[in-house]
């Protein structure tokens, strides 16, 4: 490799987090499937809000929590994603800057749409349910990527649910041509099952044109495989993308390239706090590493270690942020 630090390029739903813990009662009440994502209007993201409280909040969206996450490693980050001009707005792109990751991205003028923000309720368990509110996320276009996408990159990394918006598709599309003209890789994260669902035909299309490096866990990836057995899900992701990892919970996870299929054990955890954002760091630090040069199998561990950080505290970035919250009564 040369001495240039590595460049990774994140694209996605630029989102502040609330993350409250609750009971399952709760979940139930306002009718959430436990541990899913639910896309849901402003009216029902407030009604959620004024019940659960302030929570934790904390600059969010799955692939920006993995671009933030590169301030641990040492890869350079770059985030694509739209804002409102908006406290919220001004909050993650502060948030952004303080980790030196640029969000070059122009925040929306129109602040009635707001910023998008997702309550995040955590279980005793340790699961989390995910209602989110996308807000002034869906109205990036193409336009927006004509200053912002840098020259110089060496991963793209594309989340999902950008399929959901409007104009996703083609920003998707506009941002992986301009990235492969310069030469770099393009990963994708599938974000959620229900998201593969809803976008499978267009998904599926893109990852045999463009995909080089597929992250999931085994719901997504299953789900654009067909199946719900791990080795035929990762003989499916590498059958169609030349890098491949597959996060399995507290299994660990399986990684794959020209090289071979290799199961990676999970990092030790003492306790499990808070799931949120582990896949995001897992994402994070196997692309850190397989930009840093490292093997597919190296980048499998590297990614474990860095989802075993975010487990222990809750929210999906560093604990300094996520200070304990209180269970309330049952």
């Amino acid at each position: 490799m040369s001495n240039k630090t590595p460049h990774i390029v994140g694209l996605g739903n630029a989102i502040v987090d609330v993350v409250a813990a609750v009971e399952t009662a709760v979940i139930d009440r306002h009718g959430l499937t436990p541990g899913g994502m639910h896309l849901v209007d402003a009216g029902a993201a407030q009604a959620l809000f004024d019940e659960v409280g302030p929570g934790v909040r904390q600059s969010g969206g799955s692939v920006a929590n993995s671009i933030a996450h590169l301030s641990e490693t040492g890869v350079t980050g770059t985030y694509l994603g739209k804002v409102a001009d908006d406290d919220l707005g001004q909050t993650f792109r502060e948030e952004m800057s303080g980790l030196k990751i640029a969000a070059p991205v122009a925040p929306s003028p129109d602040a009635s749409t707001g910023t998008g923000r997702c309550v995040v309720l955590v279980t005793p368990d340790g699961e989390r349910t995910m209602s989110t509110y996308l807000g002034a996320a869906v109205t990036m276009a193409p336009s927006d990527l004509a200053q912002a996408m840098p020259e110089g990159l060496d991963i793209l990394f594309i989340e999902g649910y950008l399929w959901d918006a409007p104009q996703g598709a083609a920003v998707i599309e506009d941002a992986a041509q301009k990235a492969k003209a310069a030469g770099a890789r393009i990963a994708l994260t599938p974000s959620d099952a229900g998201c593969v669902e809803r976008n499978r035909d267009v998904m599926w299309n893109f990852i045999t044109r463009h995909v080089d490096i597929l992250v999931g866990n085994l719901a997504e990836v299953g789900q654009l495989a067909g199946t719900e057995d791990a080795d035929s899900a990762m003989g499916w992701a590498i059958g169609n993308a030349p890098v491949a990892a597959v996060t399995l919970h507290d299994e660990g996870s399986m990684v794959a390239d020209a090289s071979g299929v290799y199961r990676i054990p999970a990092a030790p955890v003492a306790k499990v706090v808070d799931t949120t954002g582990a896949g995001d760091a897992y994402a994070s630090g196997f692309l850190g590493a397989l930009a840093r040069g490292e093997t597919v199998e190296e980048a499998g561990r590297r990614g474990a270690e860095m989802a075993a950080r975010v487990l222990t505290h809750y929210g999906a970035r560093n604990g300094a942020a996520a200070q304990a919250i209180s269970l309330p009564a049952a």
